[in-house]
């Protein structure tokens, strides 16, 4: 791995654990056993690591989609296996966010353009699943969109809770697995019941 991609990586774990404002440019250094002078000689301020680093997880967040979408027969099949990559993610703090939103513009910025993008790809996700019969006609694509979008945000508000009485792995999984359920016709709803069950089981 290049060091860049070596400095991106390690930078982006440390913004999602305790946000950018509490991460210093000696911690990224020393995290990769680097001297701050080479972290400079790669990057000009902790605002470019962390804007490489959104790029960055966007473009590995699209390579994964693709791959997603070649593996699987259908878009049942790929919203379960999103389920899944999302459910063993880390757990990003609040403070990540609260962070990007006070100080940093640009960064802000660029999430919004990425969620714009995410939009049109998940509305087109959405009218194929139509196409194939596993959605549901009558379904609001639009409004189905923005809900996907707008649970991110619920995960996020969630962390505000001092002792949460259900993990974030429960709520993520509890929230889409219903959503996708409940958009889906018999056919889906058939594929989705049986990947339960196969769950229960385990």
């Amino acid at each position: 791995m290049e060091l860049k991609e070596r400095i991106i990586e390690k930078a982006g774990d440390l913004f999602r654990q305790y946000g950018i404002k509490n991460v210093s440019m000696d911690e990224i250094a020393s995290s990769i056993g680097i001297s701050k002078r080479t972290l400079y000689e790669n990057f000009k301020d902790k605002e470019d690591i962390l804007l490489s680093t959104l790029v960055w997880f966007g473009d590995r967040r699209k390579e994964m989609f693709e791959t997603l979408f070649a593996q699987c027969n259908n878009v049942v099949e790929v919203f379960i296996k999103i389920i899944e990559v999302h459910e063993n993610a880390p757990v990003c703090n609040v403070k990540f966010f609260e962070d990007i939103q006070k100080y940093y513009p640009r960064a802000a910025s660029l999430i919004r353009r990425h969620t714009e993008i995410n939009n049109i790809h998940l509305r087109n996700f959405l009218r194929q699943g139509i196409e194939e019969g596993y959605i549901r006609e009558d379904l609001n694509v639009n409004v189905a969109a923005f809900l996907v979008e707008e649970s991110t945000y619920t995960y996020i508000r969630a962390s505000y809770l001092e002792k949460p009485p259900f993990s974030f792995r429960e709520l993520f999984y509890t929230m889409m697995i219903n959503f996708v359920r409940g958009i889906m016709t018999g056919k889906g709803i058939r594929i989705i019941d049986a990947y339960l069950e196969q769950q229960k089981n385990k």
